[in-house]
């Protein structure tokens, strides 16, 4: 909570409606609430709106103000807010695809509101998951959105080679709870780092970390109750599971990507060193450098996230079990990069 201002009631502030705010959206302008005799800050301009703080803000049985130097800021997000809000069906009601396209092809500008590197962190992982929130729901008509894919990957890949990223600030924003769209995000933003100390050039690392956030986009194309089952899968269950690797590089390709490096390393991310991996059950001298990464953060992810058939375990936990792999199916190189981040 920021410092109390001393300006009384209708003296240089006006409440606003909160209805009018968005999820995903960025703010770029205070707001307040009334304490006492006057005003304190409840978020600072350039805060974006991800699930928590928007649940919040619209929950708090308390007006919002705004300061009258920036009501023309507040309005025009209204007027902007308002507009797209009447053209969207019920479903629609946490951000539109369109809107979502829109958000991530600007990010630039969006995280260069912040000034620090964790906040334009947190604002790439919140505009990537619900772009990937909005297409889900909608893939049916819609190809993969490349383009805006690309922006975020590209920011991401430079705001996490300004400086070392450690584990336990991401973790602070991460999704505990289990989505699609949060599983791909996150995925990429460990491959970024791992692929940021590896000693690639950054058109490399911009491939890694594609590579990572489109690596399972095949599930979607599996039935929900099959991925959210509460109990082990049968072992049709599990064939139809594992083709999600090769549905994954279909829809890529359909979407346009054609960079081999890219496409197998998608495909490979389930395979394994020893050979007991799938689609095509190739050992480590033929599995892919990105695909071994992508291996490692895809698991890493899936011990830190909530199951419908267990609870997350903790990052130094889930480190420690991928360790255990490392004998005989995961590349221990990889991994102990990971850990170098978990402080």
């Amino acid at each position: 909570m920021g410092k109390v201002v001393k300006i009384f009631l209708n003296q240089g502030f006006t409440p606003v409606d909160k209805s009018v705010f968005r999820r995903g959206t960025c703010l770029d302008f205070d707001c307040y609430i009334q304490r006492f005799n006057g005003f304190a800050i409840l978020l600072e301009s350039g805060t974006i709106l991800d699930d928590e703080i928007y649940s919040k803000l619209i929950n708090r049985d308390l007006q919002i103000y705004v300061a009258n130097k920036s009501y023309s800021m507040y309005k025009q997000y209204r007027e902007e807010s308002l507009s797209k809000i009447y053209n969207l069906s019920e479903e629609d009601d946490l951000i539109s695809f369109e809107e979502a396209v829109k958000n991530c092809i600007d990010i630039y500008q969006i995280v260069s509101r912040s000034n620090t590197i964790n906040g334009k962190l947190k604002a790439i992982y919140i505009n990537a998951k619900y772009l990937f929130d909005a297409w889900i729901r909608h893939k049916e008509d819609k190809y993969i959105p490349i383009e805006a894919i690309d922006i975020i990957v590209e920011e991401l890949v430079s705001v996490v080679n300004k400086e070392r990223i450690i584990l336990s600030k991401i973790n602070d924003f991460l999704d505990e709870q289990d989505s699609l769209a949060a599983h791909f995000v996150k995925v990429a933003f460990f491959a970024s780092i791992i692929g940021s100390q590896i000693g690639i050039d950054m058109t490399d690392q911009k491939k890694l970390v594609l590579s990572a956030i489109l690596h399972d986009v095949g599930k979607c194309e599996l039935d929900e109750t099959l991925l959210k089952k509460p109990d082990f899968l049968n072992e049709d269950e599990v064939k139809k599971i594992q083709t999600h690797s090769e549905a994954s590089v279909h829809l890529v390709k359909r979407s346009g990507i054609k960079d081999r490096i890219v496409l197998n390393a998608i495909k490979e991310h389930h395979e394994r060193l020893d050979g007991s991996g799938y689609p095509r059950g190739i050992d480590s001298t033929k599995i892919s450098p990105f695909a071994k990464i992508i291996a490692i953060c895809d698991m890493f992810d899936a011990l830190i996230t909530i199951k419908p058939y267990r609870g997350a375990y903790s990052t130094y936990n889930a480190l420690s079990l991928i360790r255990e792999e490392s004998n005989s199916r995961l590349d221990a190189n990889y991994i102990k990069l990971l850990i170098k981040h978990l402080r």
